[in-house]
């Protein structure tokens, strides 16, 4: 897909910033079908982080300007009882930039040296996929490098795969196939549009899966506005008409916006959840925070312990030195095991 022109009349549709929405609302069914390797390191049970900010941080100013591919730096822990982090670092490509790969090299160093943590490395193409496309080669004279990462090309994913498989990130893939196939076709997009849909209400998703994957079916599969008319109608009559959706999720905010009615509803249900998202990756800075200053507090009482023992030994190296009281005696003196006041004198005559 070529950089969108913006002389042209059709709106900027922003398909990477949809995958970061529906990526973000989604992240395990997304791990479960593009990273199933990876599962049964991950422990589900503590929320994972979204490092937005920390990754703004990360980029170099010269490579963010102008970007157009989705970055997420997801902080997940890993379930072996080890505190011990993984950083997965996803990108979504949708146009063919020649400077893809030495970006996500740069990216893993800059999160390696930032983080000092376990990282794996994914990339999504959408559209077009440039060659070599899952490593960044360097070279010069005896020096080399490559940096390899695993990547997802959706151009190479089978449809009737798709078509079995239940997770909704089946369906984000082939609307994306649908996208590149359909690009001067607006009538059969409209009937894969309608396909969609109808997929995403037949295969029981509960009603917060079919909400978040239809705004996401409907934004990036854009229609003309009189086609897009078109579409409602059928939707409603071929679609929600034939099902128990008109009857069961009628007050939905998503279909009523199919109708064509408020879309407002919509954008505060997103905002509804993003703030959840939020919350929760407070909770998680919050419970870490305690973790950090918890581990203060047994280092800080090591230390006085440590600096106590340090005065007992040199108290004990002092009545050694005296000549006065034998092993025994200073043993009662301090009040403490006269194997450990042997063990001193010991010490003390190897020094001599």
């Amino acid at each position: 897909m070529k950089k969108p022109d913006n002389k042209s009349q059709k709106p900027r549709i922003d398909y990477d910033g949809q995958w970061k929405t529906i990526i973000m609302i989604f992240f395990k069914e997304f791990m479960q079908f593009f990273l199933p390797e990876l599962l049964p390191d991950i422990d589900f049970s503590r929320p994972p982080e979204f490092l937005e900010q920390e990754l703004a941080k990360i980029i170099p100013q010269k490579t963010a300007k102008g970007r157009r591919s989705i970055d997420k730096l997801v902080k997940v822990w890993l379930k072996n009882g080890e505190e011990k982090w993984l950083f997965i670092h996803i990108e979504v490509q949708s146009w063919d930039d020649p400077d893809f790969m030495e970006r996500m090299f740069t990216y893993f160093y800059r999160i390696y040296d930032s983080k000092g943590k376990v990282i794996f490395a994914f990339a999504i193409f959408t559209d077009e996929v440039p060659e070599p496309h899952d490593r960044f080669e360097y070279k010069f004279k005896s020096t080399e490098l490559v940096y390899k990462f695993k990547t997802y090309l959706v151009r190479d994913a089978k449809e009737e795969d798709l078509l079995k498989s239940d997770n909704v990130f089946a369906l984000v893939v082939l609307a994306s196939k649908y996208v590149s196939q359909t690009k001067n076709d607006a009538e059969r997009r409209r009937k894969f549009k309608l396909k969609l849909f109808r997929l995403a209400i037949e295969r029981g998703y509960s009603a917060e899966k079919i909400e978040a994957l239809i705004i996401f079916l409907d934004i990036i599969m854009y229609l003309p506005p009189e086609m897009e008319q078109q579409f409602k109608y059928k939707f409603k009559e071929e679609v929600l008409k034939t099902s128990d959706m008109e009857k069961d999720y009628i007050i939905s905010p998503t279909l009523d916006y199919v109708y064509g009615l408020n879309k407002e509803e919509i954008d505060k249900q997103i905002a509804s959840i993003n703030q959840e998202l939020e919350e929760e990756r407070k909770k998680v800075i919050e419970a870490d925070k305690k973790i950090i200053e918890a581990d203060k507090k047994v280092s800080e009482e090591r230390k006085k312990v440590s600096e106590e023992r340090k005065k007992v030994n040199e108290a004990t190296k002092k009545l050694l030195l005296s000549g006065f009281f034998d092993t025994d005696e200073i043993a009662d003196i301090m009040g403490m095991p006269v194997e450990e006041v042997e063990t001193i004198k010991t010490e003390m005559d190897i020094q001599k």
